[in-house]
């Protein structure tokens, strides 16, 4: 009868300790449940926002990189995937720089990149660099004269990857150019002034 008696005073004393545990489990599952419904939801916000990039519509693609461009903010796992997209956008849509060297420069006139592709580059300039997880911004053989940024925000392309780049009358003074690739880029008229070039491959080191 002692024995009865001390369990059932204990009882009491039992149960909130298990009614904690309980709790703990439940707010764990809860937690879990909330991050694959979170993942999920990035998904398919990314899968939009690439299909939006292959539309025939300048505005419709304008929406897939800004799109993009909230994904990499809002998620550092999915961010290195988002700036290899862009980077793979951009050469694509920027076109080769093949073809755009065999035009003279004509400085009342020079061509500039579409709207979407200079969406593209600046969302990559303006990203967090520290999410990048050893990402190489591959923008190599691509048509990017004129290319300016009318942002005041700092323009961060370090180790970028623009050789063989045709970068005539290119606006990159005060930018971020650390080991940058610019080995066979054309610079014909380029703004480099005040750049960091540090390890930069293809570029004098003083303006």
């Amino acid at each position: 009868m002692q024995w009865v008696g001390l369990i059932a005073v204990s009882l009491p004393g039992l149960a909130a300790p298990g009614a904690l545990l309980f709790t703990w489990m439940q707010v764990g599952q809860a937690g879990k449940e909330l991050r694959i419904s979170e993942h999920g939801q990035i998904t398919s916000r990314f899968n939009a926002a690439v299909s939006n990039l292959g539309s025939q519509s300048l505005d419709i693609r304008l929406g897939g990189i800004y799109a993009l461009q909230r994904i990499m903010q809002d998620s550092a796992r999915d961010h290195p995937t988002v700036v290899s997209v862009l980077a793979a956008f951009t050469q694509r849509h920027a076109g080769s720089s093949a073809d755009s060297l065999k035009e003279p420069l004509d400085p009342e006139a020079t061509p500039t990149p579409e709207a979407d592709v200079r969406a593209a580059i600046a969302t990559l300039a303006h990203r967090r660099l520290d999410h990048d997880r050893g990402t190489v911004i591959d923008l190599s053989k691509s048509d990017l004269r004129g290319l300016r940024f009318t942002e005041r925000a700092p323009i961060r392309l370090p180790g970028v990857d623009l050789s063989d780049a045709d970068l005539r009358s290119v606006y990159l003074s005060n930018a971020d150019l650390t080991n940058a690739d610019f080995r066979g880029a054309k610079l014909t008229d380029a703004k480099l002034k005040g750049a960091k070039r540090t390890g930069a491959w293809g570029l004098p080191q003083e303006d």
